[in-house]
């Protein structure tokens, strides 16, 4: 406890005062000297020098003379004294010195010498005030007041050589101030210092030192860290560090004296500042351009830290007392502009710390302005630096300063650098809540608002192109926009960084989104769906980063926290406590219900919140995990058989290693650096925990509650993170994530439920579709809670009233019951409900609840031929539930058909009379064009349309039910789908049916196709003409029905549901002029190129190659293409038409061509010109013409790319319907001499190829080359790029005559374009004679003698020289009709009075079966290649003379060309080997040899 500053004195002291009082005279007379024949006692001297003391302090200072003070100032200065040994002769020494300088003040009646030492002296005492409790505590009290009070420390000034006294006194009043000592002692020792620099002309620079340093014990670094919470304690949300509020005293003393005397701290500073960057500035070890931040050798890591400790001062100065820097700032703004990066980092640090507080821009604007264009520095460091601070000064403040510099933060997030990105990123993810949503994301926010046109930001950035003044504003949402971009970025711990920060966004934001603010949500609500869009990127880095980020920030493992269990003693046991015991665990079960509504909450909200595209992502996640299960089941298996290397007797060690292998190189392939995580996963295996693949199980098992996968999580992590092989867990975590029921787990369903029900939060909609999903990717969660779900659907029955969301419950609870069937509840309520349901729901309803009676019900044929009765019994089109009788029908037909199958007749009528009947008349007013563009929503569809959608489902599911039975019928409906489609959705002969319900007609009946595409019966049905106008719908001229269809097939295809064939329609989107959507496909092409790539087994022609084959049917697709026509007469019409083609070209080979596999397209491009078109022989030019164009513009394509196109080594067969051999040598020859490519289209194709390349992916071309609507196409007036030479850019000006095709396109009367020109069916030209197509055999497709060559073009599991053929297909059902039937014979429908197109099938007439077909095909796989040139690159610009030698060596007979197969064969393998060995930049250089 600190005494007061003048205590009473004791009684001697009192006495001795009394006696002198009012007498203006020191009475004390004894000695205070001795000798050392007669020395003093110290008693003695100390009772001496406290009488003398206590006198001293009641005189007051005599105005006539100083006599009577002479001897004992004379006394006191004695070395004796000043030196005693003894601590309290010393402090009453000083205290008695100290009022004589007060009393002879102004003079000091000592010798500067003597002064001197007694200031020493004073210094030494005044250490004394350290100790509170010190014996002699209050003599230094009263020393100190003294120098303060008589202000006699300013002698120290006049003597010479004070600077160690100086320098002392400052060091030793720093070092007493303390937080707990007294403010009267600090506020003394400050004014005794002010006095002294006030009096003193100039301060010791360690004097200077000593003062600057006290700013540090305000800086950041020396802030304590963080205590870290015990258990049981709960932290302080308002406590963010542990720093005291008050600042320290000695930061205060420091403070008050540079604010008293700013004049000469800031001359003095000023000189601290230029010593310190003259002796620590790191000289100049940067290269010419000076962007090196790498110092010279003589620069040591001391320099740099003197220097940035420097500038830590200056920006605690500037806090305190900002006037004292008026000389360092410029001293800062020649460190910004110096050569060295270091340097320029620390001066870019501080100001931008200076800027946090005060008004730096109007203290020092030059300083501001310069300090601004760093944002713009050379090096990547300063940079980094700078963007760091602007962001700190954007959180902090909320004036001009921060507002100007939100524009740069924006730039700097597309930095070049990934340093700099990433630094944005981090700084950014410090920004607090408010920050974001009232700055960055507020619309009228003044960071929003701020025009940047002519902001000293907009003059400091260097290089920023002119924008529009809509690109001037919404910098802060610009920010928040740029930010997302960065989930995608290049550099893997940008895109982690990236998302972090986003995801922090949305978990600051969750409860505010949670509880309805649409404010907050329209902010930022959108983050989920940018970071869960990085799926689709399906790189393995990024998919462990989102990994991470979904399971600890968007939705945390952990969340709501989940209390440790309390173990020890038996509840039963535990203190005969058995109710207590009883009541906690009721409480924990409920405690554990509410945890998982919580977490559920945040999952629906999370759900409620994304886009189409990333929820299908979010609700792949669990999808993906029933895979990764099954295959983490089999390596569980493997470690336990492997026995930590130790394989027991009786398992086959082999082929465990194998095992062990085999899967463990599946998952690493999976993760990020393979090599490394498959190595992490064989220590897992070495490792050989039990527990933790007992633990692994309990993740994955459906029957898992949630705590229980959560606590297994911990173990396992904690359990390896405790052994000596931690490191596995990097690649373990991202596999437990992925393998466990965290998304979607048992302990969710009941939750999930309840919200559907109650519809809290508005969640109910959001509810049902998460069951649906659920039920559809992971049925098995349903098990503990299906009772509560067919409750649901009990309560939501057509009886009760209430059917609003009872179609994604039926979804939720088919799904369950087609995997589970024996565990749906047989209750006799829940079955009617399902009947009910069928009969009076909606469609969808009356599916579903078809789908589980069928399913589930122990009477199923019973419930089925009820169902069929009361459908077909007195039905009536509009009567009440007449849909959902339709709907019925068609499950019915497809899950019972032998049920149905006595109706069938009555079923049928019922159909065809829906389809043959128009009830709602188009309008009168309806044009073409509202035709192309008419669709309407689903909810929007009238019950007519409708019905006939529903009454086509009824004939295709019949299909689908009877499978095995290829029959008339079949033929028949298949015939009709694909009239349908060829007459633009019309069914009725009139024509009378309206354009929307043409457009859904025309929908379903692709789907349709595509769906029974996938039973190989009636795949073989669908023909190679009929499979080229299903191919168009990829081009209808409504979006909808195009998204629909492509959609559809995409799906099928990433199934494995369809063969290669139906890849081909998907390339028709060359000139989709939805870009988004066309760049998304391209992005699926490209992973779908990429998994089949994969399946590569070493052959030539293999699975792995089947994207690059497909190019051949692509050939023959755009062949018989409705905008094809034949061929033109000069390049002028190329320029028109043929343009055109190349786009398609160039579409493919964008998604699937790259420097490996380029040679092989050119391969099948050539090959193309070495057969005839099967489907129109007299037209075979139009083939050759394209194989030719094909050619050129591969060529170009590689030229642009730089790559070579080395000969094909290997050789495939050309799809035996589509392509024809040769029927003589002579043939053969003729082609391969002929030029079919017009002259001077080469050049107009290398100048489309570079300008479409240069226009960037998925633009449209902007040179001469163009369809025929380019003139209404508002993009036709592009300029070239810049990188187009001049003359290339001239020359589509030269070839703008193309008045003949202008007046073509007069007479054909097109209609005019949607702003689509960019789309095929445009309207349709032809140029020459119409193409004349031959029908052979009921599957054009197939071939009964090969069938896998003809569909697969060679499949991946047979070698060119032993083909394995496919099984045979099952008998069709009727027999092909030849060409002669095909154009002579017409179906016509059998009975007049229905209209309809065609849905009653003719008998089709006898096939001819072709002589020769066993030669054709092995003439169409073995036709010898032409001879040529071995292995080099093909020149750009000329075609390949390949054909020619070998056509020349060929006789007629057939036997000859045969001979000539294998020995061709051989040549070009010869070839191929060569070039292998010369060669490797392809990835086919190791392929052995097809012999």
């Amino acid at each position: 406890m600190a005494r007061p500053s003048n205590p009473p004195s004791n009684d001697e002291d009192n006495e001795a005062a009394e006696q002198s009082a009012g007498t203006g005279f020191l009475k004390f007379n004894e000695p205070l000297s001795w000798t050392r024949a007669k020395p003093l006692s110290v008693a003695t001297l100390l009772q001496r020098l406290k009488d003398l003391s206590a006198e001293l302090r009641e005189l007051d200072q005599p105005e006539d003379n100083h006599r009577s003070l002479a001897t004992p100032a004379k006394e006191l200065v004695q070395a004796d004294l000043i030196a005693h040994e003894n601590e309290g002769v010393r402090a009453y020494t000083a205290a008695c010195l100290a009022d004589m300088l007060r009393l002879h003040a102004p003079n000091a009646p000592y010798t500067e010498q003597q002064l001197k030492e007694i200031f020493k002296l004073f210094v030494e005492c005044l250490k004394g005030l350290d100790n509170s409790n010190g014996y002699f505590y209050q003599q230094y009290l009263y020393l100190l007041d003294s120098l303060s009070t008589v202000k006699s420390v300013v002698l120290v000034s006049d003597i010479s050589q004070s600077d160690t006294i100086i320098k002392d006194l400052f060091k030793t009043f720093f070092d007493i101030a303390k937080p707990d000592g007294s403010k009267n002692v600090e506020y003394q020792m400050t004014d005794i210092l002010i006095q002294l620099i006030d009096e003193c002309n100039s301060l010791p620079s360690a004097v200077i030192d000593i003062i600057a340093a006290q700013f540090l014990r305000m800086a950041p670094a020396q802030a304590p860290a963080l205590k870290k919470v015990s258990r049981g304690e709960r932290p302080d949300d308002k406590q963010t560090t542990l720093t005291s509020a008050v600042p320290p005293p000695a930061y205060t003393m420091a403070k008050s004296i540079c604010n008293n005397c700013v004049d000469k701290m800031s001359r003095h500073i000023c000189q601290f500042f230029s010593e310190a960057i003259i002796n620590n500035t790191p000289t100049n070890g940067e290269g010419a351009d000076g962007d090196s931040e790498v110092p010279a050798i003589r620069d040591t890591a001391e320099n740099l830290g003197e220097l940035r400790k420097a500038h830590r001062i200056a920006g605690e100065l500037w806090k305190a007392c900002p006037g004292v820097l008026n000389n360092v700032i410029p001293l800062l703004e020649h460190e910004l502009l110096g050569d060295n990066g270091e340097v320029r980092k620390l001066a870019c640090e501080t100001i931008g710390e200076m800027a946090l507080t005060g008004n730096f821009l109007s203290a020092a604007p030059a300083t501001w302005k310069v300090w601004v264009g760093r944002a713009n520095d050379k090096s990547p460091g300063v940079r980094a630096k700078w963007v760091q601070a602007a962001v700190k000064i954007l959180k902090e403040r909320n004036d001009t300063m921060a507002v100007q510099l939100v524009d740069l933060i924006a730039i700097k997030l597309n930095d070049l650098d990934d340093t700099v990105r990433f630094a944005v990123c981090e700084a950014l993810r410090s920004l607090d809540y408010m920050t974001i949503t009232t700055k960055l994301a507020a619309d009228q926010s003044p960071f929003n608002l701020y025009d940047s046109t002519n902001s000293v930001a907009a003059g400091a950035a260097v290089n920023r192109k002119a924008k529009p003044d809509t690109d001037t504003k919404n910098w802060g949402k610009r920010i928040l926009q740029t930010l997302a971009e960065r989930v995608r970025d290049k550099k893997i711990h940008v895109r982690l960084e990236g998302m972090r920060c986003l995801a922090r966004m949305w978990d600051m934001a969750y409860k505010d989104i949670a509880s309805g603010n649409d404010t907050v949500f329209a902010q930022l609500g959108w983050i989920p769906s940018k970071i869960l869009d990085t799926f689709y990127i399906n790189d393995p880095e990024v998919n462990v980063l989102l990994d991470h980020v979904l399971h600890e920030i968007l939705i945390p493992v952990n969340y709501p926290p989940i209390e440790k269990e309390r173990y020890g003693m038996e509840p039963e046991k535990a203190n005969g406590k058995k109710g207590k015991d009883k009541d906690d665990s009721k409480e924990r079960e409920k405690e554990a219900l509410e945890g998982d509504k919580i977490r559920v909450q945040r999952l629906l909200v999370l759900v409620k919140g994304l886009d189409a595209k990333a929820k299908r992502a979010l609700f792949a996640v669990p999808l993906r995990q029933i895979s990764y299960a099954k295959v983490m089941e089999v390596l569980l298996k493997a470690c336990e058989d492997n026995n930590g290397g130790v394989v027991e007797q009786g398992i086959d060690e082999a082929a465990v290693k194998t095992t062990l292998d085999k899967f463990s190189a599946w998952l690493s392939q999976k993760l990020p650096e393979p090599p490394k995580a498959k190595d992490n996963l064989q220590k897992f295996a070495k490792l050989h925990d039990r527990r933790c693949y007992q633990l692994i199980r309990y993740c994955f098992n459906p029957d898992s509650d949630y705590r229980t996968v959560v606590k297994a999580l911990k173990e396992i992590k904690k359990r390896i993170g405790e052994s000596s092989q931690s490191g596995i867990l990097d690649s373990l975590t991202p596999l437990l994530y992925r393998v466990s029921q965290l998304i979607y787990n048992k302990s969710h369903v009941a939750p999930i439920v309840e919200f559907s029900r109650t519809d809290e939060l508005s969640l109910a909609s959001t509810a049902h579709e998460v069951l649906k999903e659920m039920s559809g990717s992971n049925p098995a969660v349903f098990k503990a809670n299906i009772k509560a779900l067919c409750d649901l659907l009990y309560d939501q029955s057509p009886s009760n009233g209430d059917t609003a969301n009872a179609v994604d419950t039926l979804k939720a609870c088919a799904g369950f019951v087609k995997s589970y069937p024996k565990d749906m509840p047989q209750e006799r309520r829940l079955l009617q409900a399902l009947v009910s349901f069928a009969l009076t729901g909606n469609p969808a309803a009356s599916k579903h609840a078809v789908t589980i009676l069928m399913y589930s019900a122990n009477r199923k044929e019973l419930y089925a031929n009820d169902l069929v009765k009361s459908c077909i019994k007195n039905f009536k089109y509009g009567e009440p539930n007449f849909l959902a009788k339709l709907s019925c029908l068609s499950q019915l037909s497809l899950l019972s058909p032998e049920q149905c199958e006595d109706d069938k007749d009555s079923i049928r009528a019922l159909v065809m009379d829906i389809i043959a009947q128009v009830r709602t008349p188009p309008p009168e007013d309806e044009s073409e064009d509202d035709a192309k563009n008419a669709w309407l929503d689903d909810h929007e569809l009238d019950d007519e349309i409708k019905a006939k959608l529903l009454a086509l489902k009824v004939l295709v599911n019949r299909l689908r039910g009877h499978v095995d039975s290829v029959n008339v019928e079949n033929q028949g409906v298949i015939r009709s789908l694909n009239k349908i489609i060829q007459n633009d959705g019309e069914t009725l002969k009139s024509k009378s049916t309206s354009a929307t319900h043409r457009a859904r007609l025309r929908l379903a009946a692709a789907q349709h196709l595509l769906k029974l595409a996938t039973y190989k019966p009636y795949d073989d049905l669908i023909s190679a003409v009929e499979f080229n106008r299903l191919a168009v719908v990829a081009q209808d001229g409504c979006l909808q029905v195009r998204q629909g269809f492509i959609n559809k097939l995409k799906k099928y295809l990433a199934a494995g549901k369809l063969n290669s064939r139906y890849y081909t329609p998907i390339f028709l989107m060359a000139y989709e002029p939805n870009e988004a959507w066309r760049e998304e496909t391209v992005t699926w092409i490209k992973a779908r190129s990429l998994q089949i790539a994969k399946g590569t087994n070493g052959n030539l022609v293999t699975s792995g190659n089947l994207m690059e084959q497909v190019f051949a049917r692509l050939m023959s697709l755009l062949v018989h293409h409705p905008d094809f026509g034949t061929q033109v007469e000069d390049a002028t019409d190329f320029a028109n038409v043929r343009a055109w083609f190349c786009r398609y070209i160039l579409f493919y080979l964008r998604a699937i061509a790259n420097e490996e596999n380029i040679g092989l397209i050119h391969y099948v491009a050539q090959r193309a010109k070495q057969f005839k078109d099967k489907l129109s022989p007299d037209n075979s030019d139009n083939m050759y013409y394209l194989s030719e164009l094909s050619q050129a513009v591969i060529r170009h394509y590689a030229e642009h790319h730089r790559w070579s196109i080395q000969t094909w080594p290997g050789r495939f067969r050309l799809p035996a319907a589509l392509f024809a051999p040769m029927t003589t040598a002579a043939e053969s020859q003729e082609v391969s001499k002929r030029t079919f490519l017009p002259e001077g289209v080469d050049k107009k194709l290398g100048a489309l190829v570079r300008t479409s390349k240069n226009l960037g992916p998925g633009a449209t071309t902007s040179s001469a080359p163009s369809t025929r609507k380019r003139k209404s196409d508002v993009n036709r007036d592009s300029s070239p790029p810049a990188s187009t030479k001049k003359p290339r850019a001239e020359k589509p000006e030269k070839v703008k005559r193309t008045k003949k095709v202008t007046k073509v396109k007069a007479k054909k009367a097109e209609p005019a374009p949607v702003k689509a020109g960019d789309r095929r069916r445009s309207g349709r030209v032809s140029l020459a004679k119409p193409i004349t197509y031959v029908e052979e055999q009921g599957s054009d497709e197939y071939d009964d003698d090969d069938d896998s060559a003809d569909e697969e073009m060679g499949d991946a599991s047979e070698s060119e020289e032993e083909p394995v053929p496919a099984p045979t297909p099952k008998p069709r059902g009727r027999p092909a009709r030849n060409s002669t039937a095909a154009s002579a014979k017409k179906p016509t429908p059998k009975k007049a009075a229905v209209d309809v197109v065609e849905m009653e099938i003719d008998t089709p007439e006898p096939e001819k079966e072709a002589e020769a077909e066993e030669e054709d095909e092995a003439e169409s796989s073995a036709t010898p290649p032409p001879a040529k040139s071995p292995v080099k690159q093909l020149p750009v610009g000329r075609r390949s003379a390949r054909g020619t030698a070998a056509a020349k060596s060929k006789t007629p007979e057939k036997a000859a060309v045969k001979a000539a197969a294998k020995p061709a064969a051989t040549r070009r393998s010869g070839r191929g080997r060569k070039a292998a060995e010369r060669t490797d930049s392809s990835d086919l250089s190791d392929v052995p040899d097809d012999e």
